[in-house]
């Protein structure tokens, strides 16, 4: 195992993953649940307008997009806060066990925070974050870069999954309300009612879908620079590594979120990509 891999498991590393991981999940806590309200708005008014036709239902509705609205205006920026949070906790573990200069330019975490954030996590334990079996002829360098590789690899596939996902939801929503209009012989302004009803709900996938293509193509960039230093033997410096971890940061505060029970489906095969290429980089180095 590469040295500065020994340390990943230290008290205080660990404490600063699992505050990561908490505030990341509060972020993630509020988008994914907004996005089921809207999910359920979006079926919901094709019945009240065209099923139920009563006038209360639709003020209820209206009332509760509404509502919706004004509650992510109020809390965008707790939110966002909880999305900066999680990335700046992660910097940091990554800094110290990387061995990197800090950025002048970055604030680094109240430890308080990371204290009252880490308090809260109640998920398995966290142990060997990057993956231990780095050959050791590969340079402390390029070790590095492998696992900056696979703070990139991992997360453009799983979103590329997920983009499908929710284009392939739209698209059926959309074929199906379709349909449904045809089958119950809707009127040109009832078609209008509902469509300026569910706008919320384009718009909200639409964001998702835009937000999470800005990552991989970010990502994408920064997994080709890497590629460049791991798999062509290009020789780096820590000041290039510095820079690459500046990208890697600004793609974890992305707030487009990946939900828990879509990244638990697909763990398992990403997690064999991510195996087979650290055995085709220690090929290269042997």
């Amino acid at each position: 195992m590469k040295t500065f891999l020994k340390r990943q498991n230290d008290a205080e590393l660990i404490k600063l993953l699992k505050a990561s991981t908490v505030a990341y999940q509060k972020a993630k806590y509020w988008e994914i649940r907004i996005t089921y309200f809207l999910i359920a708005l979006a079926f919901a008014y094709p019945v009240s307008f065209i099923v139920i036709q009563n006038e209360k239902v639709k003020l209820i509705l209206f009332g509760c997009s509404f509502g919706l609205t004004i509650f992510v205006q109020l809390f965008y920026d707790t939110f966002k806060g909880n999305t900066s949070k999680g990335a700046i906790f992660k910097e940091e573990f990554d800094v110290i066990l990387f061995q990197l200069p800090w950025k002048s330019t970055f604030q680094k975490p109240d430890h308080k925070d990371v204290s009252k954030f880490s308090i809260q996590y109640k998920g398995v334990k966290i142990m060997n974050w990057y993956d231990t079996n780095l050959s050791e002829n590969i340079p402390v360098n390029v070790a590095i870069a492998v696992c900056q590789h696979s703070n990139t690899g991992w997360d453009i596939d799983l979103r590329k999954n997920y983009i499908k996902w929710l284009k392939g939801f739209l698209i059926c929503y959309t074929i199906g309300l379709s349909v449904f209009f045809v089958v119950m012989d809707v009127n040109a302004v009832t078609i209008f009612s509902v469509g300026f009803s569910i706008l919320s709900f384009y718009t909200h996938f639409f964001t998702l879908i835009r937000g999470h293509a800005g990552v991989i193509k970010k990502r994408e960039a920064i997994s080709q620079k890497l590629d460049d230093i791991i798999l062509y033997k290009k020789e780096t410096t820590i000041r290039e590594l510095r820079d690459i971890q500046d990208d890697i940061y600004i793609t974890r505060q992305e707030p487009a979120k990946v939900p828990n029970f879509f990244f638990r489906l697909y763990k398992t095969s990403l997690s064999q990509q991510f195996d087979d290429y650290i055995q085709s980089v220690n090929k290269i180095y042997s």
